[in-house]
């Protein structure tokens, strides 16, 4: 992705952004009122622009307030709920939920638009023409209120349940998956260089972006190719290697010049990188299937959740057009083990005491290789471990045989 359209991406999934944008337009909205006043009818600026603008104004500033407080306060409270039900990685998604957002920035919004225009008509900015325009603004922003109010009570009820986050990891990461399989080698070819110099990483952590079209007009620039070593997702320290270039030596300014194309960042983000989503996933059943939680029924959800995604990953073609493929750049394409084991082995790890969920996972793998091909080898690896783990956690033979016997 484009480090330009990633870097307003993150922008937008910052809780503040949209709070400080509704502001703004709340801020602006009061004061720009005095500009349609010549075009007001002198009819209407009578009926409309009397004291009772003020007190609507007065009673949103009063009561938005407490709104915004209380809704910051149900959103903390979904939070830390999130983080001990699910997994702390998925508590992110909350404070980046769209409606979320939009809630919280609605009533910061109207708070500000309704102390400008208190203000604003104590200090007689206004003339009758400016107070009507003022009283039907403020209508829209009561019923925005309300809409947005009754919106957030809605998102509340399922904002901090296990299986509406489930949900939303599966949406973040059928959207990353999507994008990787229609772009498989990060809009490059596959390959590696045998020999070059490195681009070195200047910072350490995980890398959340690589721009192709940037390595591509370096390259261009340069003559020459660059290989991909780290992927979005993969962990770098200071000074490990992000690429490989053909040319024999890496001059500073040429190693800034790729490394600007390398987003990095202390955590995983779920944009770029399929394989956190699935592990994220993993980590959401194996909580699940702690003794202190005992709930077998979201690790089933979750396997079939995995078997879903991986069956959209594999039937999904690269349809990346001829020229938009970068043709002087090299990557990697993500392994159809690695993404099994990503969602699937913490399952199998965690879960081989229950029969149940156990069964459950032996026909879901199947099944999955019954759409997709590709993950026979895989599936056959793992459900020869899987009845391993099983023969030394279960003592019960009957319940041994059951699981045995699941899949023909």
């Amino acid at each position: 992705m484009d480090r330009w359209l990633f870097a307003w991406r993150r922008l937008q999934g910052r809780l503040w952004f949209r709070a400080a944008l509704y502001a703004l337009v709340g801020v602006g909205a009061a004061l720009l009122a005095v500009v349609g006043a010549p075009w007001v009818p002198d009819d209407v600026a009578e009926r409309l622009g009397g004291e009772s603008v003020e007190e609507i104004l007065t009673i949103l500033a009063s009561s938005l307030l407490a709104v915004a407080t209380f809704s910051l306060g149900a959103m903390v409270t979904a939070y830390t709920a999130v983080s001990s039900a699910a997994t702390p990685r998925a508590a992110s998604l909350v404070t980046s939920d769209e409606g979320t957002q939009k809630s919280l920035a609605t009533f910061v919004g109207a708070f500000l638009y309704a102390i400008v225009g208190v203000t604003a008509i104590n200090a007689n900015y206004y003339g009758a023409e400016g107070r009507a325009i003022i009283f039907i603004v403020s209508l829209c922003v009561v019923a925005l209120v309300a809409f947005r109010l009754l919106a957030w009570i809605d998102r509340l009820s399922s904002l901090a349940q296990v299986g509406h986050m489930v949900a939303v990891v599966e949406k973040k990461t059928c959207e990353a998956l999507t994008d990787r399989r229609r772009r498989p080698f990060i809009s490059g070819r596959e390959g590696a260089l045998k020999q070059g110099a490195l681009v070195a990483a200047g910072s350490t952590g995980y890398v959340h972006n690589v721009d192709p079209q940037r390595l591509q007009e370096v390259a261009e620039a340069l003559d020459c190719e660059v290989q991909v070593i780290a992927v979005p997702g993969a962990f770098v320290r200071r000074g490990e290697p992000l690429a490989r270039i053909s040319l024999e030596t890496c001059e500073d300014d040429v190693r800034k010049q790729f490394v600007s194309a390398f987003a990095l960042g202390p955590a995983r983000s779920f944009d770029q990188d399929p394989r956190f989503g699935l592990i994220v996933l993993g980590e959401i059943a194996t909580r699940a299937l702690s003794p202190g939680v005992n709930d077998p029924g979201t690790a089933m959800q979750v396997i079939g959740v995995g078997v879903r995604l991986l069956d959209d990953w594999a039937r999904t073609t690269p349809d990346q057009p001829e020229d938009q493929i970068c043709s002087r750049i090299l990557a990697p394409g993500i392994e159809p083990d690695d993404l099994l084991s990503d969602v699937m082995d913490p399952i199998a790890r965690h879960g081989a005491t229950d029969p149940a969920v156990m069964i459950r996972l032996r026909k879901a793998l199947w099944s999955l290789v019954e759409g997709a091909e590709i993950f026979e080898p895989a599936v056959s690896r793992m459900d020869k471990h899987l009845l391993a783990r099983c023969r030394q956690a279960i003592a019960y033979k009957p319940d041994l045989n059951t699981i045995e016997k699941a899949v023909p």
